[in-house]
C-alpha cells in the first residue's frame, strides 16, 4: 500500500472512515498487492453460483461429486462472516445448506437455488453500499474493510473490470474535486454500479484480415476505409494511422459494464478471427496495434486503451541486479539431478510460456501443468488435487505469516523512511538486526508497546496503514491466534487450490471459461513461484537436495517442527519471537 494525499478532505478528522475506505479500495483493486489482501475469488452470492453449477457439471459426469462438499463448506464459512447476506437472509444460513449421504443431488440444488434468489447480486450491491454509508458515518474500521472486500468482490465477478474500479478510485478520491460531504459517496457508488453501456471500438489491424472480410461480420467485425468523421483529429493527435498494409477495423455491438470489460470482448473477438485463421494458413497471422479507439454511448469523448496488464505479471518481482544475483547462485549451486532436474527444466519453460501468453485460459493450464510436474505425485495421499495440495501446503503456510511481516514492513519504508527508521532504533540491539526483524518486534513484543503508540500517532492521515499495524500486532499477542490465523489460511488455500483445479477441468472438457479467472491465474501463479523457491532454496543450501521429493519432505519437516514449536509456547517473546520469519 502506498500513501495518497492529494486533497483537503483527507485531513479533516469528521473524514478519517471516509479516508479509511479509500485507503483499502486502492489496496483492493491495485495490481501488485499481496494476496491476502486481494479481494476474494468468491463471495456468498457467486459461491452459491458456483455450487448450482457444480451440481449442473456433476449430472452431465462432467466432474466428481466429491468436489461439491469443499464448495459446500466454503459456501457455509462465507455465510457465516458475511455482513451483507445476514442482512438478506429470511432463515438461518443452515437451512439453505441441504447437503449429505442422505440428500439428494436435486433437493440440495433447488434450496441453493432459493438462496441464489435471495442473494440477488444488485440487491446484494444495493444493501452493501447501504452499510458501508452508515458504517463511514460512524462505525468501525473492521466493519468497513469487511464490507468494502464484499463490495470489490461482488462488482468483480459482475463483469465489470478491475482497472475501470480501480480508475474510478482514483479519479473519485484522490484526483477529483474535494469532497465536502458523505452523501456524495453516492456519486462513486453510481461510477461503479453494475450498468451496462453501449460501446463502439475501432482497432488498427494487418491487411491480412482483408482475406475473410465476407466471414468477419458474423463476428461483428467490419473492416472500414476510414473512421468516422468525429474521430478522425483524435486518432491523429494519439498517432493512430493505418500504414498501407494496416486497416481500420469497427467492432459492433458491444455491450458491457465499462471501456475496459468492452475492450476484452471485442479483443476476443478478433483473438477468435486470428485463431481459425491459423487452423488453415499457419505461418500467416492477423495482428493488431495495441492502442484501441473506443466511445461509449453516454459519453462522446473518445478514450484511447491499451491492452490490460497480463495476470501473470501481477506478482512480486526482484529488482534486476537482485534477480541477477539468484539466477547466477542457482546455477552454481543446484543440487537437482537427473530426471529431478529435467522437471524443474520443464517447471521453468512452462512458467515462461505462462508469462508471455495472452489468453487467461493458457496461462491457467499451464500453471497447472507445471504444479502437476513440480509437486512429487508419490509421497503425498489422496487424488491428484490432494497431492498437489498436500505437497505445496507446509510451503505456503510456512511463509505465510512472515510474508506479513515483510509486508507490514516494506508499507512502513514506503510511507517514511525516515519516521520509521528512528522509531526502529529505539528497538533493543536493532543494528544487528534487518528491517523484518526490527518490524516484528516493533509489533510483537510487549516492550516495544509504547514505541508502537507513538507510531500509531504519527499514521492519522493513513488509517490503513494503522489499522493494518494494530490488526497484526493484535494477532501476534498470543501464539493461539496465531495458529488460528494460519488454520484459516489453510482452509481459503485448499479451496482455491480445487478452484484452480476445478477450473482447469472445465476449460479442457467443456471449453468454458469462468469470469474471475484472472484472480485464480494471480493465485495459482503465486503459489507455483513460491514452491520453485521451495526447490532453489532445499538445492541450493547447504541441504543440497538431489530430488523434488527431497526438497518437499524437508519443507514438510519444516513445518511441522514450526507448527509444533507455534503451539508449544505460550507468549510471544525475545526468546522465540524469531521463529516467525
Amino acid at each position: 500500500m502506498k500513501l495518497k494525499l492529494y486533497k483537503e478532505w483527507q485531513n479533516k478528522a469528521e473524514f478519517e472512515n471516509l479516508l479509511f475506505f479509500s485507503q483499502r479500495l486502492d489496496e483492493l483493486f491495485f495490481d501488485y498487492t499481496l494476496d491476502t489482501y486481494k479481494p476474494a475469488a468468491l463471495n456468498s452470492t457467486y459461491l452459491c453460483k458456483e455450487a448450482i453449477a457444480l451440481i449442473e457439471d456433476i449430472e452431465n459426469n462432467l466432474i466428481d461429486q466429491t468436489n461439491l462438499e469443499h464448495v459446500i463448506q466454503e459456501l457455509e464459512w462465507s455465510l457465516s462472516t458475511d455482513l451483507v447476506a445476514k442482512k438478506m437472509l429470511n432463515a438461518p444460513s443452515e437451512k439453505f445448506l441441504l447437503y449429505g449421504k442422505d440428500v439428494k443431488l436435486t433437493d440440495t440444488k433447488i434450496r441453493l437455488e432459493v438462496l441464489e434468489k435471495i442473494l440477488n447480486p444488485l440487491r446484494y450491491f444495493e444493501i452493501c453500499r447501504a452499510e458501508l454509508k452508515l458504517e463511514i458515518k460512524g462505525g468501525s474500521k473492521k466493519n468497513i474493510q469487511k464490507l468494502t472486500e464484499l463490495l470489490a468482490s461482488t462488482l468483480i465477478n459482475k463483469g465489470i473490470s478491475k482497472q475501470h474500479l480501480y480508475d474510478s478510485t482514483q479519479e473519485f478520491f484522490f484526483y477529483g474535486d474535494e469532497i465536502g460531504s458523505i452523501e456524495e459517496l453516492d456519486k462513486f457508488f453510481y461510477q461503479i454500479s453494475p450498468t451496462i453501456h453501449g460501446f463502439e471500438i475501432y482497432f488498427i489491424t494487418s491487411k491480412l484480415i482483408n482475406q475473410v472480410k465476407d466471414t468477419i461480420d458474423n463476428f461483428d467485425l467490419n473492416i472500414i476505409e476510414s473512421l468516422p468523421e468525429h474521430l478522425v483529429e483524435f486518432a491523429n493527435s494519439s498517432g493512430l494511422t493505418p500504414n498501407e498494409n494496416e486497416v481500420w477495423v469497427e467492432i459492433k455491438n458491444t455491450e458491457a459494464f465499462d471501456r475496459h470489460s468492452a475492450r476484452k470482448q471485442a479483443e476476443t473477438r478478433l483473438e477468435l478471427t486470428r485463431d481459425l485463421f491459423l487452423l488453415f494458413s499457419h505461418k500467416n497471422r492477423i495482428e493488431w496495434r495495441e492502442e484501441a479507439i473506443i466511445t461509449q454511448c453516454c459519453n462522446e469523448a473518445p478514450v484511447l486503451t491499451k491492452r490490460p496488464k497480463n495476470s501473470m505479471e501481477k506478482c512480486f518481482d526482484l529488482r534486476t541486479q537482485d534477480a541477477s544475483k539468484r539466477l547466477n547462485m542457482m546455477i552454481r549451486n543446484i543440487g537437482l539431478t537427473g530426471s529431478a532436474f529435467s522437471k524443474f527444466h520443464r517447471v521453468v519453460d512452462l512458467h515462461a510460456i505462462s508469462t508471455t501468453n495472452e489468453l487467461p485460459e493458457n496461462q491457467l493450464l499451464n500453471i497447472w501443468i507445471a504444479l502437476e510436474t513440480l509437486v512429487p505425485s508419490h509421497v503425498h495421499g489422496g487424488g491428484k488435487v490432494s497431492k498437489i495440495s498436500n505437497g505445496l501446503m507446509p510451503i505456503l503456510l510456512k511463509n505465510y505469516i512472515q510474508r506479513l511481516i515483510e509486508r507490514l514492513a516494506g508499507d512502513l519504508v514506503r510511507w517514511n523512511r525516515s519516521k520509521i527508521s528512528k522509531i526502529f532504533r529505539k528497538i533493543p540491539d536493532s543494528k544487528n538486526k534487518n528491517l523484518y526483524q526490527k518490524t516484528l518486534e516493533l509489533v510483537a513484543l510487549p516492550e516495544n508497546s509504547n514505541h508502537l503508540k507513538s507510531l500509531y500517532a504519527e499514521l492519522n492521515s493513513f488509517p490503513l496503514l494503522r489499522f493494518r499495524l494494530f490488526e497484526i500486532s493484535e494477532m501476534l499477542k498470543k501464539p493461539e491466534n496465531i495458529t488460528k490465523r494460519i488454520e484459516l489460511h489453510e482452509k481459503k488455500v485448499e479451496w482455491q487450490i480445487r478452484r484452480i483445479y476445478r477450473t482447469r477441468n472445465l476449460i479442457v472438457h467443456s471449453g468454458r471459461s469462468l469470469a474471475y479467472i484472472d484472480t485464480l491465474i494471480e493465485n495459482a501463479h503465486d503459489y507455483l513461484d513460491q514452491a520453485i523457491n521451495n526447490v532453489i532454496q532445499y538445492s541450493c543450501g547447504i541441504l543440497d537436495a538431489t530430488t523434488l521429493e527431497q526438497t518437499f519432505d524437508m519443507a514438510k519437516i519444516d513445518y511441522e517442527i514450526y507448527i509444533k514449536k507455534l503451539k508449544n509456547i505460550t507468549n510471544i517473546d525475545n526468546s522465540n519471537v524469531e521463529i516467525l520469519i
